[in-house]
């Protein structure tokens, strides 16, 4: 029997936390499935508050997470882009950090760059496991915390063991490229464009690409999956100023981000910190 490209090819069984690994990748493969039928109608899109995008496929998805990632772990708490944020969650030790639809902007756009990204964290500790899967190429990638983290094929996830400056490959925000934060600090045919910060990371951790790096803020649930994956992979995800990612903050917002293998992070971080110059000052003009 062949196999089924949008099935793991490994046992998850083998990699148990808690709740089992397996019902958490079938409930995040079961929302790609749901964004992909969702994509065969017009979707509609508007404005939140803080002028970012928002379409009818990110609530479909984060409802559909809600109702089933809340059973198979009830004394966890919910942070979700789209989800109203409740205070409460600071008091859970336990936490589902989810980006229902993470690359929105791709997502509007046609661009096959956005993805699913469900997080499990513990409070203090960080990740616990990190499931993101791209609807639009079927790539799924997942991790469990000092287990390993592996893409569909059941291949382990590892960060680039090389490090060459001329020819590092790096993943860039559109939005800080068209801002020109990115101008004169390298080779403009290595810098790579991509929506989503969840894939991004899982890129990285993949050992496509030697990092990413943005000044613009970013919040806890682009980044919790991702820097399970991250870390499993052997990279490091901090924010602009060289801080741990943390989780369950009351206002779960990040100064930045900078993902890498530990060869890459030192540069990325100088590329960071000059991109976050230019920005300060263009906002000052």
């Amino acid at each position: 029997m062949s196999h089924d490209p949008r099935k793991p090819h490994v046992d998850l069984q083998a990699h148990l936390t808690l709740p089992d690994l397996r019902a958490v990748v079938e409930v995040v493969e079961g929302a790609s499935q749901l964004v992909l039928e969702l994509l065969r109608n017009p979707i509609r899109d508007w404005a939140k508050g803080d002028a970012s995008p928002v379409t009818s496929i990110d609530i479909a998805v984060d409802r559909f997470l809600y109702k089933q990632l809340r059973p198979l772990l009830p004394e966890a708490g919910w942070l979700s882009e789209e989800t109203a944020d409740n205070m409460e969650r600071l008091n859970y030790r336990y936490l589902w950090v989810v980006d229902p639809i993470d690359g929105t902007r791709a997502l509007i756009a046609g661009q096959p760059e956005f993805c699913v990204s469900v997080g499990l964290v513990e409070t203090g500790v960080g990740p616990l496991l990190g499931i993101i899967a791209n609807p639009s190429t079927g790539e799924l990638f997942y991790g469990v915390k000092g287990r390993g983290a592996f893409d569909r094929e059941g291949a382990r996830l590892r960060v680039k063991r090389e490090w060459h400056l001329e020819t590092a490959k790096v993943l860039v925000s559109r939005s800080d490229l068209a801002r020109g934060l990115w101008r004169g600090l390298h080779n403009e045919q290595n810098l790579h464009p991509l929506g989503s910060l969840a894939y991004k990371m899982a890129l990285v951790a993949q050992g496509r690409f030697d990092g990413h790096a943005t000044p613009a803020p970013r919040s806890e649930w682009d980044a919790a999956a991702g820097m399970l994956l991250l870390s499993e992979a052997g990279g490091i995800a901090t924010d602009a100023h060289g801080r741990t990612l943390r989780f369950n903050q009351r206002k779960p917002l990040y100064d930045g981000v900078v993902v890498a293998s530990p060869l890459a992070h030192p540069q990325m971080m100088l590329w960071v910190q000059e991109s976050a110059r230019i920005w300060m000052a263009r906002q000052t003009e």
